[in-house]
């Protein structure tokens, strides 16, 4: 199993390009790859990030690192990279604010003018969390190239509040993928009653891509914002709509 630390330098940098909006009076300021600040109806700001990617070869890890791979997956070796994405999206609402709904969504890109193949979402995590879950930021890759997170129920006996520690991420409900396997995957994030979005949420994705073929990809956020007083919702409105998300930025992820 190849061995992985879920961690981005301090220095990562901060990604954020606004290209449309449904209400442009919410904007209130938008900067490329910097902090989109949204204000509602009482004049709070609401706060967006979203972070570029971390991007390594699996398959050029495992072999430095000696490390087994499957037979189906030493098969596609010679056709096939295994790409890794690890990148992250925060949300802070103002006080009388809450974030209700939001997807973040990335849509793959190899050089299909010279491969007839195109880049897929090969794996993703998390996956479906409708329970509060923590796992350990130290993490492996399966011969299968599968993610592979230890939950903090299977660390018994380490006397360490995950909640705390560097050592480990905690997600909260209610998070549900979409596409995987296809070219254009995602995550959807949902308010519950007892917990509304926001924080910092780490993402990881393994992307399988032509051989050699540069990967490139598209990044959005797309959130619903609700302003309340007290218990009594005063607005609900998007921070996007359609095909204009509040957050849009397109790069080469791994070169070829």
């Amino acid at each position: 199993m190849i061995e992985l630390q879920a961690s981005a330098p301090a220095s990562a940098p901060i990604l954020a390009k606004a290209t449309g909006h449904m209400d442009e009076q919410l904007l209130e300021q938008l900067q490329v790859r910097g902090e989109a600040a949204v204000s509602s109806l009482l004049g709070d700001k609401n706060d967006v990030w979203l972070s570029r990617p971390e991007a390594f070869n699996l398959l050029a890890l495992a072999t430095a690192q000696k490390a087994p791979v499957s037979p189906i997956i030493e098969a596609q070796a010679s056709t096939y990279d295994f790409i890794h994405l690890q990148f992250h999206c925060s949300f802070r609402p103002a006080p009388e604010c809450e974030f209700i709904r939001a997807s973040v969504q990335v849509h793959l890109d190899a050089d299909v003018a010279r491969h007839s193949r195109a880049a897929i979402a090969y794996d993703m995590f998390p996956r479906e969390v409708e329970t509060p879950i923590t796992v350990k930021r130290s993490f492996g890759v399966s011969p299968e190239i599968k993610l592979s997170f230890a939950m903090v129920a299977e660390l018994s006996g380490t006397g360490v509040k995950a909640n705390i520690s560097n050592e480990y991420i905690a997600y909260e409900p209610e998070i549900t993928t979409f596409a995987l396997g296809d070219h254009a995957p995602g995550w959807d994030f949902n308010k519950t009653k007892a917990r509304p979005i926001r924080g910092s949420k780490t993402l990881f994705l393994i992307v399988k891509k032509p051989k050699d073929a540069p990967l490139f990809g598209r990044f959005q956020l797309a959130a619903m914002l609700q302003t309340n007083i007290g218990r009594i919702p005063l607005s609900t409105f998007f921070l996007s709509g359609g095909d204009k998300p509040l957050i849009d930025e397109s790069y080469c992820i791994f070169p070829g």
